[in-house]
């Protein structure tokens, strides 16, 4: 992953280009508060539900690391930004109606934005240690991180959940984990990146083993290290993937 120690450095969103970001949590278990204080109450209360403490602190990583990362190019101030959803659960990117001490600023134009809300593409997924999120304009995303669980019986799983020719695909590979957590995270993001597919079962449909396109959706794997597998997927050609360490990152929300 590049870093950019310094948030002013980090580059405009164009049309072609996806910018990922890895969160890994415990880097930024420091800052946890600061991220915290930096949520909507509905988003607090989500995060105090958790049972496990480390879930919790995915849940504020994600969603804090999601705010300052759309604040920064959208010009919207991290705290005012308020997050719709389609009929089937994607979430987009609304103005102005974000805490309600700021509901009276609705409609103000985002003051030296980068990119207007309304062509913003994003969207977020954590397994584990790492949360990892995707941005675009003008696009449909999809991305998605597994950890590689060693101990699943996967051939049991994928004979569930894939299709056949997938499942030949993971009992022919050399590590059958990682081969069937890379077709899952295949499969994840582009039921995430459609949107209107969100609820298709997993064995309706295959994905590719390899990144390039499929029925006009582009795939690419993304190096997540021997333990995480990891795809991006979008209706648009992924030309640029530049890959950033939020960790390393200072903001100020």
């Amino acid at each position: 992953m590049e870093t950019i120690e310094d948030i002013g450095q980090l580059p405009e969103l164009d049309n072609d280009t996806i910018h990922i970001w890895g969160v890994h949590v415990p880097g930024v278990l420091d800052r946890l508060e600061a991220l915290q204080a930096g949520l909507c109450v509905a988003e607090r209360e989500k995060a105090a539900r958790f049972l496990r403490e480390s879930d919790r602190q995915s849940s504020i990583a994600s969603r804090g690391a999601l705010r300052v990362l759309l604040s920064v190019y959208t010009g919207v101030p991290s705290n005012e930004i308020a997050f719709g959803y389609s009929d089937n659960g994607k979430p987009y990117l609304e103005y102005g109606a974000g805490f309600p001490a700021c509901a009276g600023q609705a409609g103000k134009p985002a003051p030296h934005s980068k990119c207007p809300p309304s062509e913003v593409a994003f969207n977020v997924s954590h397994s584990g240690e790492w949360v990892v999120l995707a941005f675009g304009r003008n696009r449909q995303i999809g991305v998605d991180v597994e950890k590689i669980r060693r101990e699943m019986d996967v051939m049991a799983i994928a004979s569930r959940y894939f299709t056949p020719e997938e499942c030949a695909g993971i009992e022919g590979a050399e590590d059958i984990h990682a081969a069937f957590f890379h077709y899952w995270s295949r499969k994840e993001a582009y039921i995430k990146a459609c949107g209107s597919a969100l609820f298709r079962e997993l064995s309706t449909f295959a994905v590719p083993c390899e990144d390039g396109e499929k029925g006009g959706w582009h795939f690419r794997r993304l190096d997540a290290g021997s333990n995480y597998a990891s795809a991006v997927v979008s209706d648009r050609p992924l030309g640029n993937l530049p890959c950033y360490d939020f960790s390393l990152l200072e903001w100020r929300m």
